[in-house]
């Protein structure tokens, strides 16, 4: 199995301690990885409440402030991680609209991971779910980690002892498996891997009358299906020298299985893909990966369609 490897990080912030809680994981996974971690702030500009006034130059001075007081801010940062942490870290003030910026910066970086709260909070707060976290989702080619934000800086995750991976049987879902391994592997991670095997959809009877339930021996079919293809997947991931639990389990939806499964096997991490058809916009906007963001407290991987083999 092909090994994905970590090499540049990258952290967006916008001047919340909320958005900041992404980095004491990015820190430990670029410590471990021996990566490279890259922040950035795009700036905020000041309204142009001035110009309204006919002041330009006062406009142009506040606009000033804001720029200097963001890189202090991340100079700040900086100093800070570099004082505590054995990792290089570089950070840059962005122009322009805030998706655009950040995802021209990444792809200039040769970034391979990127680390995100799900929102922030502050005056310089630009990021929720369904905003910039969900259009880098929606364009990125690279995985994405969102992190829950919690009200204690501290209790922010900064490791990976059990790694959930949710597969379907598509072979674009086991390529999820080599960013999932790549990144708990500086951890000592297990794995454990989840198919959920959702109920089949009732079929039409002949007369076109009546809706037909599926059988329960359709559904056998189905979790002995799930079990081998899981068997397969983990039988690889043991010869590689993981250690892999695996369960095909039953449930009403996709994510509310998940989501369960991650908490009785008490997982650190949660990692998806996109199903091998459909688009992974199908998957992120109101489904299953959607759902399983929204509703986890613990940190997602999100994998993103590539036209490039691992």
């Amino acid at each position: 199995m092909a090994t994905a490897i970590y090499r540049s990080l990258f952290v967006p912030l916008d001047g919340s301690p909320f958005a900041e809680q992404a980095l004491p994981l990015a820190v430990e996974i670029a410590r471990r990885a021996g990566a490279l971690l890259h922040i950035a702030l795009v700036h905020h500009p000041v309204p142009a409440l001035a110009t309204a006034l006919e002041v330009p130059e006062i406009e142009t001075q506040l606009d000033q402030e804001a720029r200097l007081r963001e890189r202090t801010y991340l100079d700040g940062i900086v100093t800070r991680l570099r004082s505590t942490a054995n990792v290089p870290v570089s950070a840059v003030v962005l122009d322009g609209a805030v998706a655009d910026a950040l995802q021209t910066q990444i792809e200039a970086t040769g970034t391979d991971l990127v680390v995100s709260t799900t929102h922030g909070r502050g005056p310089l707060s630009r990021f929720w779910l369904g905003s910039v976290a969900d259009q880098l989702m929606r364009r990125l080619r690279v995985p994405l980690l969102l992190v829950r934000p919690s009200g204690d800086a501290a209790q922010a995750p900064r490791t990976f002892g059990k790694v959930l991976i949710a597969l379907d049987g598509s072979p674009f879902a086991e390529r999820a498996v080599a960013k999932a391994t790549a990144l708990g592997r500086p951890f000592g991670a297990s794995y454990s891997l989840v198919f959920v095997c959702e109920p089949p959809m009732p079929i039409a009877d002949p007369s076109g009358l009546m809706m037909l339930p599926s059988t329960g021996e359709t559904e056998r079919r189905i979790r002995e299906e799930a079990t081998r293809y899981l068997n397969e997947v983990s039988g690889r991931l043991r010869r590689d020298g993981f250690q892999v639990t695996c369960d095909a389990i039953d449930g009403p939806s996709a994510a509310g299985a998940i989501l369960d499964q991650a908490e009785t096997v008490k997982a650190d991490l949660i990692v998806l893909a996109s199903h091998g058809a459909g688009g992974f916009e199908r998957l992120v906007v109101g489904s299953v990966a959607d759902k399983v963001i929204r509703g986890s407290t613990r940190p997602v991987l999100v994998v993103r369609p590539s036209g490039e083999p691992d």
